[in-house]
């Protein structure tokens, strides 16, 4: 199978709007790692239009985030067919915590990049810095939309304990930390 990463943006959408399940997590992880791209740029550009020093390892750890997200995509977009053949072969839990990991995954992914993009607002370059918020705001987007994929598959497995005790408390904890996330919510206010 192709990996959906690549696929064209025209081509993974109407993958996305053909599939007989809903491909939430790939969704996500992917629109996270371009949120994460978008950083990227702000951050590279500034480093140049400043002649900032330290960026380095910002910068490469934002890579590292992206290029994981693109895993994850593409990992998410399998997990189904996973999932039914671990249940088929009586490893049901296998599979279900294959299916909340991706998302928690994503959502811790995603609050990281953008701590590291607000740890950056200060030494943003004036011409990125409203790209820089937008980043912000879509990681913290993504990094919710993917505790709530997580949350729905915690319901879907409601009793299943062992599930439950293993992601239910970094559930809460990664909503904390979404809690703690400073998107702006208007960009001339700044």
């Amino acid at each position: 199978m192709k990996k959906v990463t690549d696929l064209t943006a025209t081509q993974f959408t109407q993958e996305v709007g053909q599939k007989q399940h809903a491909m939430a997590g790939a969704v996500i992880a992917l629109s996270s790692a371009q949120a994460v791209a978008l950083g990227l740029a702000c951050m590279r550009i500034s480093r140049d239009d400043q002649k900032l020093m330290n960026t380095k390892q910002p910068i490469d750890r934002m890579e590292q985030i992206r290029v994981a997200l693109l895993d994850l995509s593409d990992r998410d977009a399998g997990a189904i067919a996973k999932y039914v053949a671990l249940r088929d072969a009586g490893k049901a839990l296998a599979g279900q915590r294959l299916l909340c990991s991706a998302p928690s995954d994503s959502s811790r992914l995603s609050i990281e990049a953008s701590q590291i993009l607000q740890r950056f607002r200060p030494a943003v370059s004036e011409r990125v810095r409203d790209d820089l918020e937008m980043s912000i705001s879509l990681l913290a987007g993504t990094a919710q939309a993917a505790l709530l994929l997580l949350d729905s598959n915690l319901r879907i497995w409601e009793n299943e304990d062992d599930l439950l005790a293993e992601f239910e408390p970094l559930l809460e904890t990664l909503a904390a930390e979404i809690g703690d996330l400073t998107p702006r919510k208007r960009i001339r206010e700044i």
